[in-house]
Formats: C-alpha cells, structure tokens, sequence
C-alpha cells in the first residue's frame, strides 16, 4: 500500500511542518480526479506504516511500558518506557506524538480536496468514511498515549494555523465518535486491508468500552460478531494466514525499503541476527497456564515473540483489529455491567478454547473481570495492547507499581518549544 503521490502539508520530526519539499507537487494540482483521490487516500493508509507508528514503536510501547516485555538491547530511551519514567526530550516519545500526526494531516488535507470534487453523494460520503475512519484511529491512539492532544481537522496549507492548543479529552472523543458514526454503514469494501463498516463499528466498541459507555459496547461488539467473520481454528496461523478470517484491520508491509516493519528485528535475539530490544519478562511467561498453545510463540533458549518472523524482510502484516478482541470486549463490558455471567464465560471460553485450555466457571464479576485481563494480555501479547488494558480498567498502579499521573506520558518538548499555543 504505497502512497504514489505525495502531499505537501506534513507534519515534520521537528514538530513543525515541511511546507513545500521540492520532490512533491501540491495536493491541489494532485487531487484533481477520483483515481487522483484514490490514490491519496492510500497515502493516508501509508501513514499508519510508519516506524514510529504501527512499523514498530505504537506496537512495542503497549508491552515495553508494562509488564510483558523489558528492553534486552542497549537503547536508553526504550529503557525509561520499561521503567515508566520517561524524559519529555525522549526520542521515542516524540516520535510516537509526531506520527499520529502525520496521518491526521494527511487526512485533513484529501478531505479538504475531496470536498471540491465533482462526485456523486454515495461516493463522495464513502471516501469521506474512510478518511474519518484513519483519523479517528490515529486521534484515538494519542489519547492513550498522551493525557490531552490538539485537536487540529483543518489542513496545514500555509503558516498561519499548524499551531493548535490542546483540546480537554471529553472534545476529542466526542469529535471522533461523530466522524466513527458518519462512516458508518458508508463502507461497502470487505477488504481487511482497508477502511471496513466492520473496522469502524470495532472501533465505536473500543472507544465505548474506554469511556465506560459499555451498553454501546456491547452492542457493536454484537454487530461484528455476527458478520461473517471466524475464529481461526489455529492460534500460530494468525501470524502466517495473512488477510485471513479473522482480520477485521491489518496493514500490509513489503520487502520494500519504505515499506517494511522492523518488529521482528527488535524482537529477535542477536543469536538469530536481531536485536533484542524488546524481550519478554518472566513473569510475563511464568503466567501461561500448562497447555496455552500462545506461550508456544515466546520459546527458545532466549525467549522472544515469534509472531513477526520476517526478519531479513520486514514484511510481516500488522494487526490492528481481529476478531478475537470483540469478544473479549463484550465479555468486560457486561461484567462492568453485572451482567449475565453465562454469557460472560462463554465469550471467555471462545478465546480460551482456541488456546487449547479448558472452560473457566465463575459467578464473581471480580474473578471473571481478572480472567478477562488475562486472556487479553496472553491473546494481544506483543501487539501493543497491555498497557492500555491496565490503564484503562485502573489496574496500572497496582501491578507497574506507578501513579495515576504516569498513566499518560509527557508531551514532547520539542513539541512544547515549537507549538505556542500549548503552555
């Protein structure tokens, strides 16, 4: 999924924005057709690729910052992510804020040029969908990762507005839900490697359960898994069946220099030609239960995550919604709720199956809250879910041993240097 034209207005490292590189042509004279739109819109997608995005950081930081993986190599900065004391002028940090925003940018730019196109409602709304779907992602990931963010749904096309306050947290998901709810039913595609109905009610069911709204939840978590969507009958064929049954989002990586992960390279220990950064701890490994089938994926004399295997190449495919969370969501949205337990088990037992344990029984929503947290952290190890989970069920205190105003992480200097409307 490469970007074949390059939009000018982008958010820099820097944190400030290249405003006219000289191998771009501007988005103006570039949009200027549907197959130009089109092909825009794949760089928006392309944006999501990239290394301090899902190509690696977003992924890694979601385990590092908890308690399923140490940093086993020599960089320092992942080593205040694995502490949970991380210094505002980190590397990574900014990373992690600029790349969310690079996307964002691009968004806003295809949707202020696909609003001047001559085209017929239902088309013009669908791409429009699509857009909304990669923003409200990319805007939802800052919020886990930072307290508050700007809220910026203009392009940058000159110098006077890429400097935006930060907007109160309740603004931005409240923006995020109305662009999720106008791309819904908009999609038609069932491509998983795409914006798809099904990978924005997925996100509706991600944001509800975060901000507590666990009857929403419930009932677009409902929605997904009554579509035609499976389980795979094979834990290790998620990571080798790629655009499988189970994808509702995933992005697509090559070989190619510009489009390649480097998530097995960081995940691999230096005896197989990686690098190690990113370990898993022994507790993390201590707690598979005899006969989880997921543990399978963390062997070797120096344990590492076999998940992403293409080493040389980088071309592992990424997920970013399967279907396996949609069970567990509704699982956690009805025990918040004190709801049927039987439903509960079964939605846990589903996931626990396929793993190849046996049932769990209980009637105690503490017990069956704490077996859903397990089963997140053993199903989603690796992908960029655990801290998130402790955070967002309060857990994150008691088990990383820090407090409730390191939950989020600093806004980037850099970021506060450059940008004079944040203080």
């Amino acid at each position: 999924m490469r970007y074949i034209v390059v939009l000018v207005f982008i958010w820099s490292c820097e944190g400030m924005l290249d405003l006219q590189p000289t191998n771009t042509i501007s988005a103006e004279n570039a949009i200027q057709n549907e197959t130009d739109l089109q092909n825009a819109i794949r760089g928006c997608y392309d944006a999501l690729q990239a290394d301090g995005y899902f190509g690696r950081l977003h992924l890694v930081v979601g385990d590092l910052a908890a308690d399923n993986a140490y940093n086993g190599g020599t960089i320092l900065d992942y080593d205040q992510f694995n502490r949970n004391q991380v210094d505002s002028d980190n590397q990574f940090l900014e990373e992690l804020w600029v790349a969310p925003f690079i996307a964002i940018n691009r968004c806003n730019t295809v949707i202020y040029y696909t609003n001047s196109l001559e085209l017929d409602d239902e088309a013009k709304e669908a791409y429009l969908a699509e857009l909304y779907f990669i923003r409200s992602l990319s805007y939802y990931n800052l919020l886990r990762l930072f307290e508050s963010t700007p809220l910026k749904l203009e392009p940058t096309l000159d110098n006077s507005n890429h400097h935006v306050p930060l907007s109160e947290r309740s603004l931005v998901y409240e923006q995020i839900i109305g662009d999720l709810k106008f791309a819904s039913n908009k999609l038609k595609q069932e491509d998983p490697y795409f914006a798809t109905d099904l990978a924005v009610k997925t996100l509706l069911a991600k944001i509800s359960l975060d901000t507590r709204k666990y009857e929403d939840a419930i009932e677009y978590a409902d929605f997904v898994l009554t579509q035609d969507k499976r389980l795979l009958d094979n834990y290790e064929d998620l990571f080798i069946k790629e655009g499988n049954d189970e994808s509702i989002f995933e992005l697509s990586f090559t070989e190619t220099v510009s489009d390649k992960n480097r998530l097995a390279e960081y995940c691999w220990p230096t005896n197989l030609g990686g690098r190690y950064e990113i370990a898993p701890e022994i507790n993390f490994l201590n707690s598979f239960e005899n006969g989880d089938v997921r543990k399978e994926l963390f062997l070797g004399q120096a344990p590492y995550c076999n998940k992403y295997e293409s080493i040389a190449s980088g071309a592992d495919n990424v997920y970013i919604f399967r279907l396996a969370e949609l069970y567990l969501v509704r699982a956690e949205a009805r025990t918040q709720l004190r709801g049927n337990t039987t439903l509960i088990m079964n939605d846990l037992n589903k996931i626990r199956a396929r793993a190849g344990l046996s049932d769990i029984y209980s009637t105690s929503y503490n017990e069956l809250m704490e077996f859903i947290l397990i089963e997140r952290r053993h199903e989603f190890a690796f992908e960029g879910h655990r801290r998130f989970d402790l955070v967002r069920t309060n857990r994150a205190s008691d088990v990383l041993n820090i407090k409730e105003d390191q939950y989020y992480f600093p806004i980037p200097l850099n970021e506060i240097t450059t940008n004079n409307q944040i203080n």
